[in-house]
C-alpha cells in the first residue's frame, strides 16, 4: 500500500512590529536636495490596512532644507486632521515631529502625511512611487493620472497637497500604531 505524503502547515507571516512607518530610517533618497527654491507643502497618499492611529510625521531632509517645517496629517479628502512644528532638527537625514494627540485612523482609511518646507531644497526622487511601496500596514499607492502620488502645493504656508509630478518621492512618511 502506499504511503501518505504529509502536507506541510503553512507559517503565518509575521506583520510588522509596529509602531512602524513606510521607510525604514536607514533609507535615502538618490536626490536630497532639489534646486527648487519655492515655499512648498509635500506629501504622500497612504492606504492604512489595519485600524490603528498616526502619532506623527517623519521626512528626509538634505542640509539645504532650513527653516521651519510644519507636519501635517489630512484625510483624502483634505481635511486637517493634525499639525505639529519640528524642533531639534538635525541638518540632515530623517526628522520626526509627534503629534500632541494621536490620531485615529480606521482600517482601509486614506490619509495624506505632508510638511511645509518654506525655502524648498526638498528631497525628490521622480518615479519613486510609480509603483505600489508596502510597510506592514502602510502602503502608497502607485502614482497613476487619475490619482497621482508623491503630492505637492505650492504657495507661503503651504496647505492641503493635491497636484503631482512625474510620481515623485519627497520621502515624507508617518510613524503609526496599530491597536
Amino acid at each position: 500500500t502506499p504511503t501518505p505524503t504529509p502536507t506541510p502547515t503553512p507559517t503565518p507571516t509575521p506583520t510588522s512590529a509596529c509602531p512602524c512607518s513606510l521607510w525604514s530610517s536607514s533609507a535615502a533618497p538618490v536626490t536630497a536636495q532639489s534646486t527648487d527654491t519655492a515655499a512648498v507643502e509635500l506629501g504622500v497618499r497612504l492606504q492604512v490596512g489595519v485600524a490603528g492611529s498616526v502619532t506623527g510625521i517623519r521626512f528626509y531632509k538634505g542640509s539645504g532644507n532650513t527653516g521651519t517645517h510644519l507636519g501635517r496629517l489630512w484625510s483624502s479628502t483634505g481635511t486637517l486632521l493634525a499639525s505639529a512644528t519640528f524642533t531639534s532638527e538635525s541638518t540632515s537625514g530623517w526628522q520626526q515631529v509627534n503629534f500632541a494627540s494621536p490620531v485615529t485612523v480606521a482600517a482601509g482609511s486614506t490619509i495624506v502625511a505632508s510638511y511645509y518646507a518654506p525655502v524648498g531644497r526638498y528631497a525628490d526622487d521622480e518615479n519613486g512611487l510609480a509603483a505600489a511601496v508596502t510597510s506592514g500596514p502602510l502602503t502608497a499607492p502607485a502614482s497613476t493620472s487619475t490619482a497621482g502620488n508623491g503630492v505637492y502645493r505650492y504657495g507661503s504656508g503651504g496647505g492641503y497637497p493635491s497636484s503631482s509630478y512625474r510620481a515623485t518621492n519627497y520621502w515624507v512618511d508617518v510613524v503609526f500604531s496599530t491597536g
